[in-house]
């Protein structure tokens, strides 16, 4: 009986001394917690211009019951040197405050060079940062980048082609549902696609194919194929496909209306797009100005258009404006060994065009040549 008591005194004596250890450890790291806070936010508030609700709300993401050692001005210095500017270092710091915590030479320093060796520098390394905030300081080097850079390099086949896509869409080095790509690459090999383009249509836009749905990029493969009547077997499918990606099915059908308010039929405007899918990338305010000038004033019709679509990407100040001014005084003046077709002459070279419409005349009309080389510019003609 009195070894039963005993066993249950020195239990009870146990529990409370274990009660007594949590509570001088909970206490101890409450007050560290409060004043890492402190700190934190004081540092915050004074050096990196937050408010006192931002800093409030950062220092949420924060639970550090440690004491803090390390000095947050070589983090900031950091970043600085890597040309972010203050905005964009408090917009780091508001989603990732424990980078501030973090050590430059092994935490931060090697993820960047990992990049910058990988092609990724200047205003493309700071895109990439800013939209990974979290993802670049919160991840390993090892366990996370390098393996997500290969999976891109397998996909991609070169590091240029991989720069060029976490250019147009940085959150590739976030988590990759590799079924739904791996999906998406074997309907575009089943609709023909070689594996340079699969990885050429992928490096221009990645974010389409890695977010979305194979039922949707089949639905994106059959409108090219049968609403633009592109047939897979040309070499025009893919360009329709790569606009296509980007572009919403309404988006093409406004700028189908207003070919047709210029009059144009759908057998002109498929014959255009067939020939020159690019030309349902420009704007439609673009199109308006393009129409305007071919159409009424030089009095093009739409079967000429439809046939010569590379016009319709050709700038009309710098280029099929100054050209078709030099034209029209050529024919007027009966110089008939210089007549010529304008669909034909703008698509010569700068200095092909230059030594045939326009050297042979310099002297003879003086003001055509100024008033070209004002309005292409002199950098663009060259030394004449």
């Amino acid at each position: 009986m009195m070894t039963c008591v005993s066993k249950i005194q020195f239990s009870g004596s146990r529990t409370v001394s274990f009660r007594c250890l949590l509570h001088c450890s909970t206490t101890s790291n409450t007050a560290q917690l409060e004043k890492n806070s402190s700190f934190l936010e004081e540092y915050l508030l004074n050096s990196l211009g937050f408010s006192k609700q931002e800093a409030v709300s950062a220092l949420k993401k924060v639970n550090r019951t440690k004491p803090i050692k390390k000095d947050p001005n070589l983090v900031v210095n950091y970043f600085e040197n890597l040309g972010l500017n203050k905005y964009h270092i408090k917009s780091i710091v508001s989603s990732y405050p424990k980078v501030l915590l973090c050590r430059v030479d092994k935490s931060l320093k090697p993820k960047i060079r990992f990049l910058q060796d990988l092609g990724v520098s200047g205003p493309a390394l700071i895109k990439v940062i800013l939209a990974c905030k979290q993802l670049i300081w919160g991840r390993g080097l090892d366990g996370h980048f390098k393996p997500r850079i290969n999976y891109l390099r397998e996909l991609l086949g070169t590091d240029e082609k991989v720069v060029l896509a976490l250019k147009k869409y940085a959150l590739l080095l976030g988590p990759i549902e590799c079924e739904k790509v791996d999906k998406n690459i074997l309907l575009l090999q089943n609709y023909g696609f070689s594996k340079e383009k699969i990885a050429a249509l992928i490096a221009n836009n990645p974010r389409h194919i890695f977010l979305t749905t194979p039922e949707r990029i089949e639905e994106k493969l059959r409108l090219v194929e049968n609403f633009l009547g592109i047939p897979r077997e040309s070499t025009m499918f893919y360009y329709g496909v790569q606009i296509l990606c980007g572009r919403q099915k309404s988006t093409i059908d406004n700028k189908f209306d207003i070919l047709r308010s210029y009059g144009w039929s759908n057998v002109h405007i498929f014959t255009m797009v067939r020939r020159l899918p690019l030309t349902l990338t420009m704007s439609g305010n673009r199109v308006r100005k393009s129409l305007d000038y071919f159409m009424n004033e030089l009095g093009y019709t739409p079967y000429y258009l439809a046939s010569r679509p590379f016009l319709f990407t050709l700038s009309l100040e710098k280029r099929v404006k100054p050209r078709n001014e030099v034209l029209k005084i050529l024919n007027e003046k009966n110089k008939s060994t210089r007549k010529g077709d304008l669909g034909q002459v703008v698509c010569l070279r700068e200095l092909k065009f230059v030594q045939d419409y326009l050297l042979p005349y310099k002297d003879e009309f003086p003001n055509m040549f100024e008033s070209y080389v004002r309005n292409v510019g002199a950098q663009q003609i060259g030394t004449l």
